[in-house]
């Protein structure tokens, strides 16, 4: 038991290092940085400290071991982190499906202009 919760130990904070290193490189937004974060922390603290308060209480709770407890529990906060990206995602779709809109509206306006282009207007001068 000790050797799986040093490896999980070990897995969080390689996992956290290289969180913080995407973010430093700016390859990782902050804002969705933070939830990986906070995923790498608890799974580090749960694998070292076994006897913790909420470890006991969902294997009291769900009546299974620990190390399932504890598996159970970041399977459900990373489900939790994809349903937010999902959201994410398909907000950013859907303003890119906008812009390419725009675009392209602004495009065949730009080309009507190109082929009838408006001739200056003699009073404006």
């Amino acid at each position: 038991m000790i050797q799986v919760q040093m490896l999980i130990g070990a897995l969080s904070i390689i996992m956290l290092i290289l969180t913080l290193e995407l973010i430093r490189k700016e390859r990782l937004r902050e804002q969705y940085a933070i939830l990986w974060v906070f995923t790498w922390v608890a799974t580090l603290i749960f694998s070292l400290s076994p006897d913790l308060f909420l470890s006991r209480f969902i294997t009291r709770v769900t009546g299974i071991f620990y190390l399932s407890a504890v598996v159970l529990i970041a399977f459900l906060f990373l489900l939790l982190i994809v349903l937010h990206f999902s959201v994410v995602i398909s907000k950013l779709t859907n303003q890119n499906k906008e812009l390419a809109q725009k675009h392209a509206l602004l495009e065949l306006e730009l080309n009507q202009l190109k082929r009838h282009p408006i001739p200056p207007d003699p009073l404006s001068s």
